[in-house]
Order: structure tokens, then sequence, then C-alpha cells
């Protein structure tokens, strides 16, 4: 049985802060609505009031100053493929985004619904995370900003108050010296839920040296982190095969540190190790 809700609409953000101030613990809120639809069907959302926030002006701008993007909560993932601003400065971003599900979800989706609903598999936090990304939280009497590794504190689990929305992100921009790469691994090529995604930022100097390595791997910790050990192992060095795999066992072993040996873990840890070394390949080789 389908849940049952009032639906409101907020006509601007001043107005939706102020609902969730009095209606916050009863509110659901709904942006591309791509996770929210799915437990509505279910039945399983038990709130009074779903908020529609996909419309609101104030969340759907992107822009730049200095070396930080500015990014709305509710800018869409085809929004974000088309946006100049973000393919020239964001672009492992750019690339999971044009991963996303199907052209109708990409359509809808946004960063700001997969951070809230904080899914292990959601495949824009990876590169946010590379990024060194942070969350703009508001509600009615505050506004915080934190990194987004610190907003998710566990699978569909986060700190927001329940009078709180995200509003916007705040991402650390590379200019054309970095290569990038986002690769997953789902059931299917596309359509499909990601098993396992990994973003990956790296400069190298004129010698061939990594100066600066940045991995995120999505799904096999409870929080979402960058990769700092793989990270370390690679930079102030020249990088080849045998180092990269290394550093791919590192992940796995923070895997494994973090979420213990699990009935997956057999058939994880290979697939974990592959897509790394594929991914820093890509950007090191």
């Amino acid at each position: 049985m389908r849940s049952r809700f009032e639906y409101f609409r907020p006509r601007s953000l001043d107005e939706a802060l102020g609902f969730l101030a009095a209606h916050g613990p009863r509110t659901s809120v709904m942006a591309g609505g791509t996770d929210l639809m799915i437990l509505i069907r279910r039945g399983d959302v038990a709130g009074k009031f779903v908020m529609d926030i996909s419309r609101l002006d104030e969340l759907r701008g992107v822009g730049k100053i200095d070396n930080v993007i500015s990014l709305g909560a509710a800018v869409t993932y085809t929004e974000i493929v088309n946006d100049k601003i973000v393919k020239e400065f964001a672009p492992a971003l750019v690339e999971a985004a044009g991963q996303v599900g199907s052209v109708q979800i990409r359509n809808v989706g946004t960063p700001g619904g997969n951070a809230a609903n904080a899914s292990p598999a959601a495949d824009s936090v990876p590169p946010i995370l590379v990024h060194n990304g942070r969350v703009i939280i508001r509600s009615a009497f505050s506004e915080r900003i934190e990194p987004l590794q610190d907003l998710i504190v566990g699978p569909y689990r986060t700190n927001l108050k329940p009078e709180e929305l995200i509003t916007g992100f705040l991402l650390e921009a590379i200019d054309g010296t970095y290569r990038y790469s986002f690769e997953r691994i789902a059931r299917r090529k596309a359509l499909a839920v990601a098993r396992i995604n990994a973003a990956a930022l790296a400069r190298l100097d004129s010698a061939g040296v990594v100066e600066d390595l940045r991995l995120s791997v999505g799904s096999i910790t409870p929080q979402p982190a960058r990769m700092t050990a793989a990270e370390n192992h690679l930079i102030g060095r020249r990088p080849n095969m045998a180092a990269i795999r290394e550093a791919a066992e590192k992940v796995t072993r923070e895997m494994i540190r973090r979420s213990g040996i699990r009935s997956s873990t057999e058939y994880k840890k290979p697939a974990v190790e592959g897509l790394v070394t594929k991914a820093l390949t890509r950007i090191l080789i």
C-alpha cells in the first residue's frame, strides 16, 4: 500500500526552512524524488508531509569564486553534465553524473538528494570527496558547513536535524594539470545501481612523479572516505603497475579494517582491487 501524505511545494527557500522549523520531524524532503518515490510506493514514508524543493531557484545555481565551485543542492545530473563551470573545474563529477541511471533519472536526480539519502552506492559522493567537498546546511535559525564525509554517519544515515536542509556544496576546483577518472561496477553497464564506484584525481610533475593524488571508493565502508593509505603510497613516486596494484591492496585492507570480513568479501576484494587499479592506471600510466 502506498504512503499517504500531504504534498507541499514552497515558493522560496525561506518558506521551505520555515516549514521545516514547524513540521520537520513529520516531513520528508523531495528533490528529484528518485529515492523517495521508491519508499512512497512501498508505503515506507510515515511522515505527514512531503516537501518538494526541486523548483527552488535558490538551490539550482552553479558558480565559481577563486578556486571554489558552488553547486546548488537541487541542480540535476543532466544540468551538471552540461554545465561549463563543472565541466572545466570538476570533470570527475561530470563523468559520474553522466553514468547515473537513465536519462530520465539524470533529468531529476540531484547530488543533494544523494547526500541526504546517504546510500553507500551514491555515484556523486566519491567525486565530491576527491574535490574536498563541503556541504552547506541551513535551518531557519542557523547555517553550518561541514565536510561531506562528516555529514554521512552510516548507510542511509546522516547527522541532519529534522529542521535542516542541504542547500548546496562547495567543491575545490582543479585546473587543467590534473587527470581524472570515475569508474563503477554494476550488474548491468547502464540503468543499474553501482555495486562499487571510484573517483580519482591526480597531478604529476614534469618528471612523472605524483604530486597530488585523491581517491575515494564507494560502497566499501560504512561511511564515505578518502583512501589516504593508497594515496600516500603513490604520492612522491613515479607510478608503475606494481605500485598501483599495491595501492589497490591498501584499499581493500582499509575496507576490511572498517567493515570486517563478510560473506561478500571473497568476491568483493578482487572486484575492488580491479576497479581501483583501472581508475588509477587511467590517470597515472
